[in-house]
């Protein structure tokens, strides 16, 4: 009868270093969230570079558009022109103001003529504004939007800006796209303190509106 001979394999011996896995480097909670803020700070530069590049060309095409309708206006004569600003609805002293002269003046070009090259240039920059204004945003009635206040805080109205040479802000307000205490505050970064007042405006029980002091 013949025996046999069961061969047993050795069995490999693996080196202990190579069971234990290696350990991954562990993420805190603190160290995620430095990480979301930092991309998160990287993704709001970014935001806020986008959106002060895109004010910027928007801004500066309204420019040209406006530039370019002064240039159309400007081929008509001066008695045309101070007709079609009249047929706005804008005062003689409001007219006056904007264009940097006195209303006789004015008036003195409505009867006889004699206006500059340079006067007739500033007619016709706020004609076209003005063309601008109610083409492009649809604002009905432009000369009591001219006359009226930008908020009920202070009495800043687009006639004070254009006279103050800001007809940017005339039209940034006119687009909508800027809120207008920032546009006030490009005007003018005083003008919460200038226009401060003690007293305020409130609803009494019976419905009327009264005056009382902040302090009160």
């Amino acid at each position: 009868m013949t025996s046999e001979t069961r061969l047993s394999t050795p069995a490999t011996t693996v080196p202990s270093s190579n069971l234990i896995e290696p350990i991954e480097p562990v993420t805190t909670v603190a160290s995620q969230l430095d990480e979301l803020a930092e991309e998160a700070g990287s993704l709001r530069s970014t935001s806020r570079f986008m959106a002060e590049s895109t004010s910027e060309l928007h801004q500066k095409v309204l420019f040209q558009s406006w530039q370019h309708r002064i240039s159309e206006r400007g081929k008509l004569a001066p008695k045309v022109l101070l007709e079609e600003i009249a047929d706005l609805g804008f005062a003689w002293r409001d007219v006056a103001c904007m264009i940097g002269v006195s209303v006789p003046a004015v008036q003195k070009w409505r009867r006889a003529g004699g206006v500059s090259g340079e006067n007739r240039r500033r007619l016709a920059s706020l004609l076209a504004l003005c063309d601008e204004i109610t083409e492009r945003y649809h604002i009905q009635e432009v000369a009591s939007w001219f006359e009226m206040p930008l908020t009920a805080s202070a009495p800043i109205t687009p006639i004070d800006m254009y006279v103050d040479g800001q007809p940017r802000l005339v039209l940034e307000h006119a687009s909508g796209h800027s809120d207008e205490e920032a546009i006030l505050t490009a005007y003018d970064p005083d003008w919460r303190e200038r226009y401060r007042s003690d007293f305020e405006v409130y609803l009494e029980s019976d419905g009327a509106m009264s005056i009382r002091s902040k302090k009160a």
